[in-house]
């Protein structure tokens, strides 16, 4: 019997090595404590087919809502307001079946209490708030499907209610401070909204943007005014464009 060769021992080293540490290959287990606190709760990602599932209508029915509620916040037009969170309601109870268990459903659950709330005491400060808490968690939930630009949408629809919040009130330097928020995130998202058929609206938002931070920039609340009129247009025909896709 020929005796084993060094290459023959190497590779059995090898084999018992990769048997005997093959728990190297796994993800390590949750710790159910770190050294200053429990870890955060994190829920696991989805099946992979359902990663690629177009998002449920209603989701995108929700910001075009959110900004029938938010003229209503900051022209304080309360009627439009409270029939807008009726909307909201019947819109957010529609869609929960199908988006249970996503991150975002129950800081959503939450906020829009405190907008209902908020808007049924006419208190306007506090219903921008629990709006952009809202949407925020919208966004979160919209980022479980990956092909689809929902979050990044919902994303810019908070910045631009932000920036024309303080606008409103004419606090030109948090406005300055949001508008320039809005242009970084306009920045990093609008490569996933690009694609044949509307790339003409996102030239013109992107248009939009910038002459809105010169506005806020001038202090000059008409300009601004204008463009987002111009913003409302394009962000409403890009929200179309993906909706239901």
């Amino acid at each position: 019997m020929n005796k084993p060769t060094k290459k023959m021992c190497v590779l059995l080293l090898f084999c018992l090595y990769t048997l005997s540490g093959c728990n190297m290959l796994t993800p390590a287990p949750k710790p159910d404590i770190g050294p200053a606190g429990k870890p955060v709760e994190s829920l696991p990602n989805p099946p992979l087919q359902e990663r690629f599932w177009s998002p449920p209508v209603e989701l995108y029915d929700l910001e075009g809502t959110a900004g029938v509620i938010f003229e209503g916040i900051i022209k304080t037009n309360w009627p439009q307001a409270k029939e807008g969170i009726i909307n909201l309601t019947t819109l957010w109870e529609k869609v929960q079946p199908v988006i249970a268990g996503k991150k975002g459903v129950k800081e959503a659950d939450e906020a829009i209490n405190d907008l209902t709330m908020s808007v049924q005491q006419e208190k306007a400060s506090q219903a921008y708030d629990a709006l952009n808490k809202f949407m925020g968690s919208i966004s979160d939930i919209g980022k479980s499907y990956k092909l689809s630009p929902l979050s990044d949408i919902i994303a810019v629809g908070n910045a631009i209610r932000s920036a024309s919040f303080y606008v409103e009130d004419k606090d030109w330097s948090k406005a300055a401070a949001k508008a320039k928020a809005l242009e970084d995130t306009w920045g990093q998202v609008k490569t996933s909204m690009e694609s044949i058929g509307i790339m003409g609206e996102l030239v013109k938002a992107h248009s939009s943007i910038k002459q809105m931070r010169d506005a806020v920039n001038a202090e000059n609340k008409g300009a601004f005014e204008e463009q987002i009129a111009n913003i409302n247009d394009s962000m409403g025909r890009i929200r179309h464009f993906f909706r239901g896709k």
